[in-house]
């Protein structure tokens, strides 16, 4: 379940950040790209973070 949910993530934060590369190639650096990239950045820590630490249940 764990390496479904890291796929997925993955591919989310890859695909946001795909665009925000493009929007970058095509119109250069402005403050919503620097956000978008620290947003993304954000969503990551705390995705990859959570799958990290993982549950801990007594089974």
């Amino acid at each position: 379940m764990r390496a479904a949910l890291l796929i997925i993530a993955l591919t989310f934060l890859l695909a946001f950040l795909a665009g925000t590369l493009v929007t970058i190639a095509s119109d250069g650096i402005n403050v919503l790209t620097v956000l978008s990239i620290g947003l993304i950045a954000v969503m990551a820590i705390g995705i990859f973070g959570a799958l990290a630490s993982g549950a801990d249940r007594d089974e």
